[in-house]
């Protein structure tokens, strides 16, 4: 491994990556090492009923790594006949080349996560064959597009079954065999999928939407924009960006669009410090991770609550990031007052008043202001919303209070229903199953954050695997009383001509 060394800037000194060539047959060895060990320790036995012509038993809403690992979970309690469905193309795996926008992960490189009991699957190993070891014991945190080519690999090797470009338009409850119809769009085509049960893989926005301020949001939408937006960077090139909000996305933003050629980019943030302490890095032990749902009621709401009011924060490297650029600047303790259009000469501009009276003035505002949790926003949960249990439904403290709108969920994530719910609905509606940000308040770390999401797809995939067993016990008893397997067919001294037994405990 040689390294290419730079005196002028000895901390980017690193390993230079292998030959693609040699990278790329390390990568498929790889592959056929983690093929062959899910074989040796997967179960050998075809167990659930196959689902009518046509449907699935279970279809995962969403191709990110939560619903690549839900889909993998499943296959290791072999549970087959399960779909994924995207809206993205095939080379995008969840936001990783949309809207996030840092250079590397934020969660440690070693943690358990998405390659489950299959130590080929993980991404040291594959990063090991891509670029060396070296280039691991190097490497702080994984390198955003680096994870993305990872998830096509795992996405590929695990077998997948994904149906990209197809874009959900709505879910119904099930029909009389108790299969959930799914409509949807496909290239172009309306398409329609039948399923017993369903994963909600939806990512940051799956348990509500984005959130804007109500002064961001009465802006014209030409002028604004979410990070989660597809944002047309190039396009802020010689203009003055104004960044609401100092976490993580906010110094991301900032820093593509100055990387962009953006005339200049001013930060507001409310607070009078940026968030420096990651509380995630405390919950990362198992404790927290598999174990958060067996706590009480009292105790998740007395965390959640505390919790949800320490900030993100984002990455060192993601703060030089910004700050390496002239032209930005951050302001705290800010608050915003009113935000307005003002016509110039050349055109309009934008006019922000803080709590002070100051006037900023830009072009475009970027509003990092996160996500809000409110399943009414859900368009595929609309007929099913009336029946799921809110913790504001079950849970006195939470009433009134926003996070009383998470889903008070079951033990492998799956919504619960309403006591009012009808008896038709408190069979299904637990068929239905949120892994997404609603979760934190029932699962902590484990319902959305990469920190824990081994718990999440293990409890899912569990979870499925009782009530399955559960549902079709009946069945399963009546086979096994009709079950014969000879296992000794005749009593006596082996005979010449028999079949050869073992007569040695050892080879």
């Amino acid at each position: 491994m040689t390294v290419v060394y730079d005196p002028t800037r000895p901390e980017r000194n690193r390993p230079t990556p292998l030959p693609d060539a040699e990278s790329q047959s390390r990568l498929a060895a790889l592959a056929d090492r983690a093929r062959a060990d899910m074989a040796l320790l997967g179960h050998n036995h075809d167990w659930v009923p196959a689902p009518e012509e046509g449907a699935f038993n279970v279809l995962v809403l969403g191709a990110g790594q939560a619903g690549l690992g839900s889909a993998f979970a499943l296959s290791r309690h072999r549970i087959g006949a399960v779909k994924i469905l995207e809206a993205g193309p095939a080379h995008e795996v969840g936001c990783w080349t949309r809207y996030a926008r840092m250079h590397t992960l934020r969660s440690p490189k070693n943690m358990k996560g998405i390659e489950l009991d299959i130590p080929s699957l993980h991404t040291e190993r594959w990063f090991e064959a891509k670029y060396g070891r070296a280039a691991w014991e190097a490497t702080d945190l994984v390198p955003r597009e680096d994870w993305n080519e990872y998830l096509t690999w795992y996405r590929d090797v695990t077998g997948a079954d994904v149906d990209f470009n197809t874009t959900v338009t709505g879910v119904t409850t099930p029909d009389a065999a108790g299969y959930f119809h799914v409509t949807a769009v496909r290239d172009g085509e309306e398409v329609e999928y039948r399923a017993r049960r369903i994963i909600f893989a939806l990512g940051l926005k799956g348990g509500g939407g984005i959130f804007l301020p109500p002064l961001v949001k009465k802006l014209p939408e030409h002028l604004r924009a979410h990070t989660e937006d597809d944002i047309d960077f190039d396009a802020l090139a010689g203009r003055r960006v104004i960044v609401l909000g100092g976490g993580a996305s906010g110094f991301d933003n900032a820093s593509t669009a100055l990387e962009h050629g953006a005339a200049s980019v001013e930060m507001h943030v409310r607070r009078s410090d940026i968030p420096r302490q990651n509380s995630l890095r405390w919950m990362e032990f198992p404790g927290m991770q598999e174990h958060f749902f067996d706590l009480t009621d009292d105790q998740k709401w007395e965390f959640s609550l505390f919790n949800g009011g320490l900030p993100q924060p984002p990455t060192q490297a993601s703060v030089w990031r910004a700050f390496c650029h002239d032209n930005f600047s951050m302001l705290t303790d800010t608050r915003w007052a009113d935000a307005e259009v003002r016509s110039t000469g050349d055109g309009e501009e934008i006019v922000v008043t803080d709590d002070r009276g100051v006037e900023h003035t830009g072009d475009f505002v970027i509003s990092a202001t996160g996500y809000a949790v409110d399943l009414s926003l859900r368009p595929e949960l609309a007929e099913f919303l009336p029946d799921i249990a809110l913790w504001s439904d079950v849970y006195g403290p939470a009433e009134g209070h926003g996070m009383g709108l998470c889903p008070y969920l079951g033990d492998g994530f799956q919504f619960r229903p309403k006591d009012s719910a009808s008896d038709a609905a408190k069979e299904y509606i637990p068929r239905l199953v949120h892994l997404s940000t609603g979760a934190r308040a029932s699962h902590g770390v484990a319902g959305n954050q990469l920190s824990g999401i081994y718990a999440g797809l293990t409890r899912v995939a569990r979870r499925i695997a009782t009530d399955i067993t559960k549902e079709n016990w009946p069945t399963f008893f009546r086979e096994f009383k009709a079950f014969e397997h000879v296992e000794i067919e005749e009593v006596g001294p082996h005979s010449e001509g028999e079949p050869w037994y073992p007569d040695s405990p050892r080879y």
